[in-house]
């Protein structure tokens, strides 16, 4: 049984040595593989590349592609993850391996399709790798044990595998994948950190519709760091990693998947009760809230792939209270939300650049109950539209492929408001209500604006791994 410990406290106990090359033949041997699938056993059209399809490449400008949602704002910041830790497994820094993940996406998008290359594609795997590949490669720097044997070292493996795959091939060619030793193997200090598992059931309804649906959900939230106790000397020496799966109606997917990390900061008051600090934080939000339904309900999008900005935390603390406040204010470079009229191939939203303001309380009362609300703004606007949408229905694949376009013309306003109740049984489980509001709002220049707004209800149990 793979099992972990709530907290963890260490020192590196192995440090690797720098390997450019063999991080950089991991990456060029994943894009051969993934181009010899898509080519080979999938049959697709845009991975039938030439020299003559690269020499095009790369004297055409990236465009804006059509994509489906998940492909674009999770899909592509994954895979950039696995360039990222191909660096950072064969011992390059945080800034070095996302320059490495920016490497491989430009061979990717310019040299393994015949499609032109995407500049969205380019900002979410370099940006969108960066923070998912440095949340992902200390996640599973917690998980691996070197000194563990048997179904646990295989359980241990595997899903470090699963959270950073370049690392589980760079641990299979050097031999630690079975090695065993007297220390864990980590690469990194071992802070404080809190792992928790939920499930539960959701409800989901938009104002006026027939009756919620329901889905089963399981989610997983980590701290990661003491953030008061940090003085950031690296990128993400604090972090916050959130992710949950929904399944129900013939249905499984991805509904959100959210990480914040911290890049630097400063301590502005420490005393007996209060402390405060404030930072710079990098943001990368996923949410796709509604998922698939049979009917004409509009999905619920919202991406914040590349993003960050300050944030200034207040946490005061008295008797057996704790009561915490955060600010964060994001410049947003690349985004999306959804559009009720851009329909084309597999696009249904519309990319937009802006910024986001986020605030969040919480109070915990006696280590029993914890109540926390939340609420998330984003604003997005999306510059680059298109004039004529009955050209839309004439397009050519070719045609398609230049369009080139960030969906409508467009300013749209985005809220996500939320209230989580947590009530302990014991030190490991907790009883878990939440509840949560959506709201868009979107200014089109061609067509009358749209509010949309969805509701959701969960009740759950959560448990400390």
């Amino acid at each position: 049984m793979l099992a972990l410990p709530l907290y963890g406290q260490g020192r590196t106990d192995s440090v690797a040595e720098k390997n450019k090359g063999k991080s950089v033949s991991i990456n060029v041997g994943l894009n051969m593989v993934m181009r010899g699938f898509n080519r080979i056993i999938l049959k697709d059209e845009y991975a039938q590349i030439n020299l003559r399809s690269m020499r095009t490449n790369l004297k055409t400008w990236p465009v804006w592609d059509t994509n489906r949602f998940s492909t674009n704002f999770i899909g592509h910041p994954y895979h950039g993850s696995m360039y990222f830790n191909s660096a950072r497994t064969n011992g390059l820094g945080f800034y070095q391996s996302s320059s490495v993940s920016m490497a491989g996406s430009l061979m990717w998008e310019y040299l393994m399709e015949t499609k032109p290359p995407s500049q969205n594609d380019l900002w979410a795997t370099t940006i969108g790798g960066t923070a998912l590949g440095e949340t992902l490669f200390r996640f599973s720097d917690l998980v691996l044990d070197n000194r563990t044997t048997g179904l646990e070292r295989v359980g241990r493996e595997l899903l470090a595998g699963i959270l950073a795959p370049t690392r589980l091939i760079t641990r299979l060619t050097t031999g630690e994948a079975w090695r065993t030793g007297q220390s864990r193997g980590n690469f990194l200090h071992v802070p404080s950190y809190w792992l928790e598992l939920y499930f539960g059931e959701t409800a989901t309804g938009t104002t006026g519709s027939n009756p919620s649906m329901w889905r089963s959900a399981l989610g997983i939230e980590l701290l990661y760091g003491e953030l008061f106790e940090t003085v950031a000397g690296k990128p993400y020496d604090w972090f916050r990693l959130t992710g949950e799966i929904r399944a129900g109606n013939n249905y499984l997917h991805l509904s959100q998947a959210n990480t914040l990390g911290l890049m630097l900061n400063k301590e502005l008051l420490h005393n007996n009760e209060t402390r405060v600090t404030v930072g710079l934080f990098q943001h990368f939000n996923y949410y796709d809230l509604n998922g698939r339904t049979n009917n004409n309900t509009a999905p619920v999008y919202i991406s914040e792939a590349a993003a960050i900005g300050p944030g200034i935390i207040v946490q005061k603390k008295k008797d057996k209270s704790t009561v915490q406040f955060a600010v964060h204010l994001s410049g947003i470079i690349l985004g999306a939300s959804t559009s009720d009229h851009f329909k084309l191939e597999d696009r249904d939203y519309n990319f937009g650049s802006g910024f986001s303001l986020k605030l969040s309380s919480s109070l915990q009362f006696k280590q029993r109950l914890t109540i926390s609300l939340f609420s998330e703004d984003y604003f997005l606007f999306s510059w680059k539209g298109v004039d004529d949408y009955e050209v839309l229905k004439q397009l050519t694949i070719n045609e398609i492929d230049f369009l080139n376009v960030q969906g409508d013309k467009s300013s749209t306003m985005l809220n996500l408001l939320g209230l989580t109740m947590k009530y302990s049984l014991n030190k490991r489980v907790h009883v878990v209500l939440r509840a949560r509001s959506f709201n868009r709002n979107t200014l089109y220049t061609y067509f009358s604006s749209v509010k949309h707004s969805l509701n959701e209800l969960f009740f759950g149990i959560s448990v400390n791994v």
